[in-house]
């Protein structure tokens, strides 16, 4: 909602997320790494470390960004749909 009360909560949410963003991409990027040119979906990393895959979705679109995660094409995902793989080695002849 729009209230002083949310907009507080919120602030102070975002606050404690930010403060381990760096800890978390850091962590992204080394389980992204073992996986090489092949890369890996973010299912692949979610069970890699133990964590729900929408933690490690949001942080490999804020890596892309940020030229330290790269999109490589589309897999399979666990529920049968296709998502995207991402590498921390720029794919051979720029973008996927």
């Amino acid at each position: 909602g729009n209230s002083a009360e949310a907009r507080q909560n919120s602030a102070g949410a975002a606050s404690r997320v930010n403060k381990t963003l760096g800890r978390r991409h850091r962590q992204m990027i080394d389980a992204w790494t073992p996986y090489g040119t092949s890369g890996a979906i973010p299912e692949d990393i979610a069970e890699d470390l133990g964590l729900p895959v929408h933690v490690i979705r949001p942080r490999a679109g804020e890596l892309v960004k940020r030229g330290r995660l790269f999109e490589i094409g589309k897999r399979k995902g666990l529920l049968g749909c296709d998502v995207m793989a991402y590498s921390v080695e720029r794919p051979k002849g720029g973008d996927a």
